[in-house]
């Protein structure tokens, strides 16, 4: 009985061994010919940054501007050369004053420089209309940032009136 147990253990880690070995494999092959299509692979997770707003926003602004009490601390990747995969999620009630509609970027400010736009990089349309609906966008980019990276989201209404978003989160996840 000792002898089968060992074996269906020994059995067991080898499967284990042989799958985490092809998904590392699989992951290391993936790439994209396509800005459309992006990967961003990460180990084990590190830490994660959630702030959730449960009151509503509004912008008229047509220039990106920052959505309030999305500005979010990432933490450092490590010493230089070490690289983390950070992942940005916003989600959230999203509304519109009129049939038009508002974009949103995820921007990092990586050891304390500009922000910058995250992939993917393009406008991305949260919104249209004036039925309101939650909606999620998510970001991710693999950066070395020694001293730390700053995440943050931004909008701007497109086609007139007023862009409203309530009840959102912004959360930060930083993997190895």
């Amino acid at each position: 009985m000792m002898l089968a147990r060992k074996l269906f253990v020994a059995t067991a880690v080898a499967g284990l061994a042989t799958f985490m070995a092809t998904g590392i494999a699989l992951a290391a092959e993936r790439t994209s010919q396509s800005k459309a299509l992006l990967f961003c692979d990460g180990g084990a997770q590190e830490s994660v940054i959630t702030n959730s707003q449960n009151t509503q926003a509004s912008t008229t602004s047509t220039a990106f501007v920052a959505i309030p009490s999305t500005t979010l601390p990432g933490g450092p990747s490590g010493a230089a050369g070490d690289t983390d995969t950070y992942t940005v999620t916003f989600s959230g009630e999203a509304g519109n004053s009129n049939s038009a509609s508002w974009e949103i970027r995820g921007q990092v400010s990586v050891n304390g420089g500009a922000f910058v736009d995250m992939d993917p990089v393009d406008s991305n349309t949260f919104h249209s209309g004036t039925p309101r609906a939650t909606h999620t966008m998510t970001w991710c980019r693999r950066l070395e940032a020694t001293s730390g990276a700053d995440f943050r989201a931004v909008w701007r209404k497109v086609g007139g009136g007023t862009a409203i978003v309530d009840g959102y989160l912004i959360q930060v996840q930083r993997s190895d």
